[in-house]
């Protein structure tokens, strides 16, 4: 009788064991479930910010870059003085005695980018598209560039530059 005992004793803490690790490896999936769905949601939170936010980032860097006197204009695609149809940042740059402009513009779908001589003549789909877009504009008020953009997924977003040069800014 002694040995049922002992048996049964040994069987019910065996089983009270095996309930208490299942109850413990359940807690722990559950935890890490969570912990996946939060750190999941979490990525795709600072992502969409990201992708939001990238154009006009870039944007401000660029015009950043260049603030010097009479560097920068806002018009037409061909030259600020023009309106063709595609709106675009000019960033004038001089090198080796050449004057050179860097393009930002929005044209079909895409952000693009193109650097040549002031002189070349271009098309606006000779440029290197940058990023997929549904939009992006400039305005300019006294020495402050204000960048409208709205990211392939239609999320608008807006900055603005203060110029810290006293150029006069063409649109």
């Amino acid at each position: 009788m002694t040995m049922k005992r002992n048996t049964q004793k040994h069987n019910i803490e065996s089983a009270f064991v095996l309930v208490l690790f299942a109850v413990f490896a359940v807690t722990i999936v559950a935890v890490l479930a969570l912990g996946a769905n939060s750190y999941k949601s979490m990525v795709e939170r600072d992502n969409n910010a990201y992708n939001k936010r990238i154009i006009t980032s870039y944007v401000s860097a660029q015009i950043r870059n260049n603030d010097t006197i009479d560097a920068i204009a806002i018009g037409g695609f061909q030259s600020p003085e023009s309106e063709d149809g595609v709106q675009t940042l000019h960033l004038y740059e001089k090198i080796e005695g050449m004057r050179y402009d860097m393009r930002i513009y929005y044209y079909k779908g895409m952000v693009y980018e193109m650097f040549a001589s002031t002189e070349a003549v271009m098309k606006p789909e000779d440029g290197v598209p940058i990023m997929d877009a549904k939009g992006l504009r400039f305005t300019k008020d006294r020495n402050m560039i204000h960048i409208w953009s709205k990211d392939e997924n239609g999320r608008e977003n807006r900055a603005t530059v203060g110029l810290r040069c006293e150029s006069e800014v063409s649109s």
